[in-house]
């Protein structure tokens, strides 16, 4: 399969997400050498990440996915572009959401890029069982789509 992650935040510099994709990416170099990954990058994080693994392969990070003819990508954060093809999504939180301390627009803009990327995932990733009670708590989403993955100790 060809897969690719989303990698916009990756390290310490993004913090937790940044930190859970790092992981992500450095441990399934360790364990998976079947399929190959396009590891998208901003250009501020391109130095951070060299693929070790000869199936993985760093790329800038674009807009136009289709030239990679991916079979999965897997985006680990609800601030997806317009994606059309087959995605996985990891939710950390609904921090956001819960604290009113983003302004009403910027959190509307959230609400938006949220709602759509849960409509349109075929699984999303919810990194405790309490991020996915919330999620079904605020979002009209079939159970059986989100699969609770705890993140590792790193």
């Amino acid at each position: 399969m060809k897969i690719g992650i989303d990698a916009r935040f990756f390290g310490a510099e993004d913090r937790g997400i940044g930190r859970y994709t790092e992981n992500l990416i450095r441990n399934l170099e360790k364990i998976d050498l079947q399929n190959q990954y396009f590891i998208f990058l901003k250009k501020q994080r391109w130095d951070n990440y060299n693929p070790e693994s000869k199936n993985f392969q760093k790329v800038k990070f674009t807009l136009n996915f289709k030239k990679y003819e991916l079979d999965l990508m897997h985006f680990t954060h609800y601030k997806i572009p317009f994606y059309n093809d087959k995605f996985i999504l990891t939710v950390h939180d609904l921090i956001w959401q819960k604290f009113p301390i983003f302004w009403f627009v910027k959190r509307l803009i959230y609400k938006i890029f949220f709602n759509l990327a849960i409509k349109k995932s075929e699984k999303i990733i919810a990194v405790s069982n309490y991020v996915k009670e919330d999620i079904l708590r605020n979002y009209k989403i079939n159970p059986e789509k989100i699969v609770v993955i705890y993140e590792g100790v790193s």
